[in-house]
């Protein structure tokens, strides 16, 4: 509706003959009828030239419209440049807000959002769950459930820790990491705990009581999901810029609100939405997508779900000045305007057919913009490969140089301001999915909420090591954090388990020695003086016997006795 009547309130009578005359008058007319600002008896000539803002007479039908736009805030769009109107910003309380120094350790911040507590809470749930689970579940004979007993704290630190050393060494399957196998063997992870007591702690793994019933979706993963929540708010006070873009946990399993978004490498998951400090990428504060029963404020039904999701992640921090960055999914004029309302500035990519979006005819050529605003919206459009469009309460449509040249004329490109921000800026949460995708702690589970908490937990560790980064000033990288606080965890919380022999040798594990061919031989190597060369016997230097040979077995390329070759062959502990 405001389209058509800024293109009309501006237009001289010429102008307006002219298009009536025109093939594209009458739709002119029929969109600005349908769009209930005027009647069909006023489909003629003399209708469109009382449209004039140039004629002497007034149409009191008209001024009685434009009256009602300005009272339902529709939005008047003019071909004047803005000139922004900018929220000021004070960073002087930013930066973290715990008690680390440069003496904190990896584990110190860990713990500001894995506390004890939490972990004491998750160790008395799954203790719980098991007993749910044996009162209610008849356990077959050789059931790993028979040699249940309770996990300790340390003990689900130590859990937490061979979680997080999976993601650093990668295997097939979880039975390898306990595999005794030369080739895929890791000593690590059987010092640290048993290879069923792990599958037993993953399988009972439980965050709430299980005979809570409510209509909650995340129910069962409510108590962590929240104490996270309340902890990453309240440990990192922002800088001015802010973004808010969406997150996919990977997940295939049965799941109501499972998400399939084609443009995600992971096309299904759990979508989460994720509000992310552009400066240093601490993840502030995170919304989980459930449906209709997701948890977001519906105070203002006109700027829909996107607006609502924003307007939830941004209730602390308005009047602050902050600048918040989003794309199209998001960005409206309606949701803008209420952004600005509440002293915080904003920018974006916008969908050209969002509703109050101003209608931009003109043809462009690669390189060129055009632009409407009203009294504190830029709405522009800038042609690049395709037509881009941009909405700010922040910036002028004025273009600038950047680094890149073109290859033609040697001259450097410019593009718009907003735009050169937008890349700049708007990355955050991408880069946060990049960094923990190359340390994920997620495991193959069924269970939907199992693969949530792993994710929450990588969202903790990254937190974390921002957190500490800023405190101690160190330019640590995040897998160098990440390994230090495995370290720094287990000797906080040492795993009281005596290493074993590792249980029934496979038939895999025989060494090559005692599987192939093997014949003797006399020692290749000859000396100057043409005489056959001597070699130590391998068994006879195990039993403490100096022995020199002539033979040997080539295959093994070992020096063996004539009375020790059959011993080495046949024997696996010779």
């Amino acid at each position: 509706m405001s389209n058509n009547l800024e293109e009309y309130t501006t237009r001289d009578d010429s102008e307006i003959n002219e298009n009536y005359n025109s093939s594209d008058s009458e739709e002119y007319v029929e969109n600005y009828i349908n769009n209930g600002l005027g009647t069909r008896r006023n489909k003629n000539r003399k209708w469109c030239r009382t449209l004039s803002t140039s004629s002497e007479e007034e149409d009191p039908h008209l001024t009685q419209n434009i009256e009602n736009c300005k009272r339902t805030e529709m939005f008047l769009w003019t071909k004047k440049n803005l000139t922004p109107i900018l929220h000021i910003f004070d960073d002087g309380n930013s930066g973290v807000k715990v008690h680390l120094n440069a003496q904190s350790t990896p584990f110190d911040a860990f713990q500001i959002f894995f506390s004890e507590e939490l972990v004491s809470q998750i160790t008395e749930q799954t203790n719980n769950y098991f007993k749910y689970v044996k009162d209610h579940i008849a356990c077959k004979t050789n059931s790993r459930l028979n040699n249940w007993q309770n996990a300790s704290v340390c003990e689900m630190y130590g859990f937490f820790c061979t979680t997080m050393l999976m993601s650093r060494v990668r295997k097939l399957s979880l039975r390898e990491y306990w595999s005794t196998d030369e080739m895929l063997k890791t000593s690590i992870f059987r010092k640290i705990i048993a290879r069923d007591r792990y599958m037993l702690l993953l399988q009972m793994l439980n965050f709430n009581d299980h005979n809570v019933i409510n209509d909650d979706p995340i129910i069962k993963i409510r108590p962590v999901v929240d104490k996270l929540k309340k902890s990453f708010s309240q440990s990192f006070t922002p800088y001015e810029n802010l973004c808010i873009d969406e997150s996919l946990v990977p997940y295939k399993g049965r799941c109501y609100f499972k998400q399939f978004i084609p443009s995600k490498r992971s096309r299904f998951g759990i979508k989460i939405f994720v509000l992310c400090d552009c400066r240093t990428n601490y993840v502030l504060d995170f919304i989980i997508y459930t449906g209709k029963k997701t948890e977001i404020s519906q105070s203002t039904s006109t700027i829909g779900i996107s607006g609502n999701v924003v307007m939830t992640l941004l209730q602390p921090y308005f009047e602050k000045g902050h600048t918040l960055i989003t794309d199209n999914w998001y960005t409206s004029p309606r949701l803008y305007t209420l952004l600005h309302e509440h002293k915080t500035n904003a920018f974006g990519t916008v969908r050209k057919n969002r509703s109050e979006m101003p209608r931009m005819e003109e043809s462009l050529k690669k390189g060129e913009i055009c632009y409407r605003s009203t009294n504190n919206l830029l709405a522009m459009k800038w042609r690049d490969k395709k037509d881009v469009w941009m909405l700010s309460t922040v910036h002028a449509a004025r273009l600038i140089e950047t680094e890149k040249r073109n290859y033609r004329t040697g001259l450097k490109k410019t593009k718009p301001s907003c735009i050169a921000d937008y890349n700049s800026y708007m990355g955050a949460v991408d880069k946060v999915d990049m960094v923990l995708s190359t340390l994920n702690s997620t495991r193959k589970t069924i269970k939907w909420y199992k693969k949530l908490f792993f994710r929450l937990l990588d969202l903790a560790i990254y937190n974390a090591y921002i957190l500490y980064k800023n405190s101690t000033g160190t330019k640590q990288k995040f897998n160098e954090f990440h390994s230090a606080l495995v370290k720094d965890t287990l000797r906080k919380y040492p795993q009281s388990r005596s290493v074993v022999g590792g249980g029934k040798k496979d038939s895999k594990d025989i060494p090559f020695r005692l599987t192939e061919r093997h014949f003797l031989s006399k020692c290749s190597n000859q000396t100057d003086k043409a005489q056959l060369a001597r070699r130590k016997c391998v068994v006879c230097a195990k039993h403490k016997k100096r022995s020199d040979t002539r033979y040997e077995c080539r295959k093994c390329d070992v020096g063996l006795c004539i009375d020790c070759f059959e011993t080495y062959h046949t024997q696996m502990n010779f």
